[in-house]
């Protein structure tokens, strides 16, 4: 089994492709960037610069909304990031991560 293989199965929850729109606030300073994928737990996004693993960052990400989340990791292309405190919006964030998903694929986004 793959170090990648091995992982995903150790994922909590689906990741889905969606290449919206987000400004990262992370000390105090605005960033546009693109979501690469995002889950009910987290996001990976195409972000790059003096971003460290456990700095917070607050999220606006279109069609979704306002999200406070972490960073967990570097990626070879961004930054992982685990969202904090969503228990009580995480079916509203699954069914919207859902529709974008669908819209993504019939091409409607």
């Amino acid at each position: 089994m793959s170090v990648q293989e091995n992982f995903d199965e150790k994922r909590q929850h689906k990741r889905v492709k969606a290449p919206n729109s987000v400004i990262a606030i992370i000390n105090e300073e605005e960033i546009e960037t693109t979501l690469l994928d995002v889950s009910a737990g987290g996001a990976a996004l195409d972000l790059r610069g003096n971003i460290k693993p456990d700095d917070s960052v607050e999220l606006m990400i279109e069609d979704v909304g306002q999200l406070s989340a972490t960073v967990s990791r570097s990626l070879d292309d961004g930054v992982a990031v685990r969202f904090v405190d969503i228990d009580d919006e995480e079916e509203m964030l699954l069914a919207d991560l859902e529709r974008i998903d669908l819209d993504i694929r019939t091409e409607d986004f």
